[in-house]
């Protein structure tokens, strides 16, 4: 006769010491025989024990943390965590979509579930998608306001969207800028030099080694206050503007 609390000591006292392949063997075998609610918790506590040792930073055995956690779905088809922690192991390797899916089956389990909203703006906060994870976060944020992690993902997302849209519009200005001296320069070959200072909104020493590289490359002058456009090389003055910028 199996004496299945010793064996269940003995699983524990392994578990104590890392011993989970060998934990994991005896509960098996012992499910096997005896399927039983307490059997099945605890070889599913092991499971879930090996699978985060196995997937951690410092091990990365994420393929075999793969198959402790799907273990776990087929012990336990409604287990939101075992989805939840397949879908680490995915990210992990880099498999996004795979993550994504299983964490999306987490919270389709459990839509209370912050920390499956939570990974999932991380998700795509990495694929740089910022939008979908603002959704993400202020969605687990909505499950519980005082979800320290999810409000300082969410503030550092927002600065990053900032940031993005801020970059979007000097470069646009930029542009328009540049659209500006290039309609300046096909009406006149004579330009003051503080107008195209004051249209591309450039600093004084800019400005010199932007005249430096016009004389240099379009056989541009200086007279005075002006800059005199060569004729000749007004055509290439304009292509070079319109596919560079001003090229500082």
């Amino acid at each position: 006769m199996v004496d299945i609390d010793k064996l269940l000591n003995k699983v524990k006292e392994l578990l104590k010491n890392e011993d989970y392949t060998k934990a994991i063997e005896i509960l098996e075998a012992l499910y096997n025989d005896n399927p039983s609610e307490k059997i099945k918790e605890t070889l599913i506590g092991a499971l879930f024990s090996y699978g985060g040792y196995l997937n951690d930073e410092f091990v990365l055995e994420y393929e075999k943390s793969m198959e402790l956690f799907r273990r776990i779905i087929l012990l336990e088809p409604a287990n939101y965590k075992a989805y939840y922690n397949l879908g680490i192991s995915y990210y992990n390797l880099g498999r996004f979509e795979d993550a994504l899916d299983a964490y999306k089956t987490a919270i389709k389990v459990n839509p209370n579930y912050k920390h499956g909203y939570y990974n999932i703006g991380l998700l795509h906060e990495s694929t740089g998608d910022f939008q979908k994870a603002v959704e993400a976060y202020k969605k687990a944020l909505e499950i519980d306001p005082n979800y320290i992690y999810a409000m300082h993902a969410l503030n550092s997302v927002r600065q990053n969207l900032d940031n993005e849209t801020n970059k979007d519009n000097q470069s646009q200005k930029k542009k328009d800028s540049v659209k500006q001296l290039i309609s300046l320069l096909k009406v006149s070959k004579r330009i003051r030099i503080d107008m195209i200072q004051e249209i591309l909104k450039i600093s004084k020493e800019t400005l010199i080694e932007l005249l430096i590289k016009w004389g240099d490359k379009f056989n541009c002058e200086i007279d005075g206050d002006y800059i005199i456009i060569n004729k000749e090389y007004l055509d290439e003055l304009l292509e070079y503007l319109n596919l560079n910028g001003i090229g500082i």
